[in-house]
């Protein structure tokens, strides 16, 4: 493969990035503006806990049923068609007249999100054979950085004449750019595979280690929804403290940092897999000791930190066991973080019942230690 310019290599690169970037901008604007959504459908907090449940359960879904389609007909028709249809999102939530047709929108939207996450992912596997391992603490930390942008345009819209609408209204635009720039794109390969690589493609899928991989991602997305869903009121609850929603920004803001010297630092991989659920599960444990404010703080950024560095470290063992269908893979880890959000956080009421906040927090913390005895078994693997 002849010699490329920066931007000819990195363009394709650019648009993942980007993808998986305005995935988490809209749905942290989403999370953001669910407040005042509810106030102009006169909603309760369980209704939009309800209207919350729908994007969640499209996210978990739509790899479901298309995970492997990707792979069959082709990354770049699957990216641009599920970026297009978040126009569609787009129209339902900006023309909705009540909860139930914006309910649809948010359908649309979780759904489309969830197959653009696992597609631009794979994508970026399949384009960049000799860096990608890189490229995957950078592509996770755009999520992250989409997530804590989001709710500061979404405050900057409550001042406009359009209130939350507007965001989802830039968000559209966004994506009818980003729709157009994908299209024109080619989505051929940036980087010449080594001959290890071409191997490993032609091996079919190595499902012990794709198994592995969807069982950290299980508990690990599974603990993380229980901490920051449940955070503010622990918070509340051992340090009387109404500052629970500083500490989940702290939580979010730490992933960032962490992704990208995941990226930086990805030679080191095969250690990093095991050494960010250890950090997680000792900050956590150590979370429920505290009983000052400004100690928790520190600590759950800390935890942050770990925990970011989970998901870009499994990714990277993602090209080795699947054997060509980076996509399918991708998709079944998906999978596995929509269960374990859902089965995990919803076992918390029971964990708090019967153990409490720190209690419960703690069972979390040690779930976190399955998490690293399964991740010091993946780089052992061979096929």
């Amino acid at each position: 493969m002849e010699r490329m310019s920066f931007w000819a290599k990195n363009d394709l690169s650019v648009l993942f990035l980007l993808s998986i970037f305005m995935n988490g901008f809209e749905t942290g604007g989403y999370q953001a503006s669910l407040l005042y959504i509810g106030q102009e459908y006169d909603l309760s907090i369980g209704q939009q806990g309800l209207l919350a449940a729908v994007q969640l359960f499209a996210t978990m879904i739509a790899p479901l049923l298309l995970g492997p389609l990707a792979d069959k007909i082709g990354k770049k028709i699957m990216l641009v068609v599920f970026t297009a249809s978040r126009l569609l999102s787009a129209a339902f939530i900006l023309l909705a007249t009540n909860s139930m047709i914006f309910a649809v929108g948010i359908f649309v939207l979780g759904f489309a999100c969830s197959i653009v996450q696992y597609v631009a992912i794979a994508g970026m596997q399949d384009a960049y054979p000799l860096t990608r391992n890189r490229r995957m603490g950078y592509i996770t930390a755009m999520f992250a950085l989409g997530a804590v942008i989001a709710p500061l345009v979404v405050g900057f819209s409550l001042e406009t004449p359009w209130g939350w609408r507007a965001f989802f209204a830039l968000s559209a635009f966004i994506f009818l750019l980003l729709t157009i720039a994908l299209a024109k794109t080619s989505f051929a390969p940036r980087e010449e595979a080594s001959p290890v690589e071409l191997a490993q493609a032609e091996g079919g899928i190595y499902y012990k280690g794709a198994a592995l991989l969807c069982v950290i991602m299980f508990i690990y997305v599974g603990v993380e929804n229980g901490l920051c869903f449940f955070l503010n009121s622990f918070m509340q609850d051992t340090m009387n403290s109404s500052r629970g929603y500083l500490a989940l920004s702290l939580f979010w803001l730490a992933m960032i940092p962490s992704r990208f010297l995941c990226g930086f630092f990805a030679d080191y991989h095969s250690r990093l897999i095991y050494i960010a659920p250890l950090g997680a599960a000792l900050t956590l444990a150590l979370l429920t000791l505290l009983t000052q404010e400004l100690l928790a703080f520190v600590v759950v950024f800390a935890c942050g930190f770990f925990c970011g560095g989970v998901y870009p470290n499994v990714l990277t063992y993602v090209a080795d066991f699947a054997g060509g269908r980076t996509a399918t893979v991708t998709a079944a880890i998906t999978v596995a973080t929509g269960v374990g959000a859902t089965v995990i956080s919803a076992s918390f009421g029971f964990l708090h019942e019967h153990f409490g906040f720190s209690g419960a927090f703690l069972v979390l913390a040690a779930l976190l230690g399955v998490d690293i005895l399964v991740a010091a078994m993946v780089p052992q693997l061979r096929r």
